[in-house]
This record gives structure tokens, sequence and C-alpha cells, in this order.
């Protein structure tokens, strides 16, 4: 005779299972994903910025840090406050990073939150706001309004994948 102990554990796990899976089922049936999906990046070690000026971004202990490809700054930018509101982090070779949320907008994607670490000065090259210091080889394939499309929600999914493109297109050695 089985162990009336074991058939109940058995017979617990299978409910609970059944509960999950009708749980997650139309998240599956709408995403292909069993669960929401989360990609959020982070700073090591991020300063507080204030602004910024054509010459680069102003940190609020007064410094001034300029993009390194980028010979001005755009006045105004929806992308650049995006990215600088949660600080930013410079690497030891001078570069800048920041944090942009991305709107994945489609509610069939299983991606809940994004929040992507960025080259500032690349992504206001792609988004023919910032002035680079040298030529493109691919000007091309640079965003077609300059700008870009961002909203309070973030920057759109499709806009910023094309990003990431053209980063490894412009450096095929790049692991994004």
């Amino acid at each position: 005779m089985p162990d009336l102990r074991f058939s109940r554990t058995i017979r617990a796990l299978s409910i609970v299972g059944i509960a999950l899976a009708l749980a997650s089922g139309g998240f599956f049936t709408l995403t292909g994903s069993l669960f929401p999906v989360y990609k959020v990046d982070t700073l090591r070690h991020p300063l507080p910025v204030s602004g910024w000026t054509s010459e680069g971004l102003t940190l609020t202990d007064g410094r001034t840090v300029p993009l390194r490809g980028v010979h001005a700054l755009p006045l105004e930018s929806v992308a650049l406050a995006q990215v600088i509101g949660r600080g930013v982090e410079i690497n030891a070779d001078g570069r800048v990073y920041g944090l942009v949320k991305v709107h994945h907008w489609c509610g069939n994607d299983p991606v809940r939150r994004h929040i992507a670490k960025v080259d500032i000065a690349e992504m206001l090259i792609f988004l023919r706001v910032g002035r680079p210091t040298v030529p493109l080889p691919e000007p091309q394939s640079l965003v077609k309004v300059a700008g870009g499309r961002f909203t309070e929600s973030g920057w759109r999914v499709g806009e910023f994948h094309d990003f990431q493109l053209w980063q490894r297109m412009k450096d095929p050695g790049r692991g994004n």
C-alpha cells in the first residue's frame, strides 16, 4: 500500500503545478514566455548630474565632464535629460555611461521593465543631436528623425535595437 503522506504530497504539488500553469498560461499565450522579463542594468558608482552645457555634463560637485567623441552637446534634448536622470558612470577610459528606460510598448512583449546602460556620447551621435568629433563610417544607419522617439515611458524599443545594431556595425567586436 502506498505511503499516504507521499500521495498527499504528490497531490498537493500537482495542484500547485496546475495553479501555476493556469496563472501563467494567459501570459504565455500572449507573450510566449511563462513569466515577465526584467532587464535592469545598473551603474557601479553613479555620479549625480545637475545639467549640461554644450561643453559637457555638469556634475553636482561642480565638475564639467566632456563626452568623448562629441564636439558639442545639444542645448535641449529629451534623450539626454532621460539618460542622465539616474546619474552617470565614468569609466577609466573616460567614456561616460548612463541609464535609459526602454519602452517595450507591445503587450505581446514579455519584457515588463527594461533599463539599459548606454554610452551617452554614442547615443547622442546615433540620435543626431551630438556632433561627432570624427566622420562616421555609417551615417545612413543613424536615426532618421533627429532626437529619436522618446516619451515619458522611455526610448522606443525598436529604435533602441537600431542603436545596438549601429554600435555592432561600427565596432564588430562589441558584445551587445
